[in-house]
């Protein structure tokens, strides 16, 4: 199943007859809420399509890279195809942006988005396209939002297409099962180290994380005690690929 994700209805106002179901997830931490509740499965396909902060208001983007300004955390979608789309990294920010970067984008969904998304479904089943819409100070009315989607909703439609025809057999993980039993992992962490498999994958990095859980073993930390220290583990993990 292909979900576009919009974080306005203004936005998904736009997405008439886009292949796929549409969902207004709303803005900010709404949406982690509203993509829990949907019930991924790990062959679902996820597009999220909106508008961000930047400065060439009007142009649309690929994101290859999704940086969360609250924990630091960056995750990359694994673009496997060809568009005429620019790709460019964004922040997601709890705070409205009034200073932007060149070179980078703000959101306020995005970070979520992946993080929920990426405990069930590969980086290879996410895409995020973002167009800019104003450069921190100058938001647009609900109706110029979906002006500006509608200039953009042939790409986005023919992105759906794409990702609807692409295989979503690809495995991402490549640990071993019983590094989940040496870190006591309860079925949540379980799925935050799948989330970690496929950062590595993505960003080339599964060397650095099988180095990392070698230098543990060496050191005597794993196999772990209990959960707790499995939970430190884990966190000291995500630390590290940061």
């Amino acid at each position: 199943m292909l979900y576009i994700l919009t974080a306005l209805k203004c936005e998904a106002a736009a997405l008439n007859g886009i292949r796929g179901e549409v969902i207004v997830t709303g803005a900010g931490g709404r949406a982690s809420d509203r993509i829990s509740k949907i019930g991924l499965k790990a062959n679902d396909l996820v597009l999220n399509a909106g508008i961000c902060a930047g400065r060439n208001k009007g142009r649309g983007y690929l994101i290859d890279q999704v940086i969360s300004d609250a924990t630091g955390r960056r995750f990359y979608p694994d673009i496997l195809f060809e568009t005429d789309a620019e790709e460019m990294p964004l922040t997601t920010s709890d705070k409205v942006v009034t200073v932007v970067e060149e070179g980078m984008l703000y959101d306020m969904e995005a970070a979520l988005i992946c993080e929920e998304a990426l405990k069930v479904i590969p980086p290879s089943n996410l895409v995020i396209y973002k167009v800019v819409s104003d450069s921190g100070d100058d938001f647009p009315s609900p109706k110029e939002v979906t002006e500006l989607m509608g200039r953009h909703s042939g790409e986005i439609k023919k992105i759906a297409e794409i990702m609807s025809g692409l295989s979503t057999e690809k495995s991402y993980e490549f640990l071993p099962e019983s590094v989940a039993g040496e870190l006591k992992l309860s079925q949540y962490m379980r799925n935050e180290l799948r989330d970690i498999e496929h950062y590595c994958v993505a960003a080339g990095r599964q060397d650095e994380l099988l180095s990392i859980l070698d230098r543990m073993r060496n050191d005597g930390r794993i196999p772990v005690r209990d959960r707790k220290a499995g939970r430190e583990v884990l966190d000291e993990i995500y630390s590290r690929l940061r």
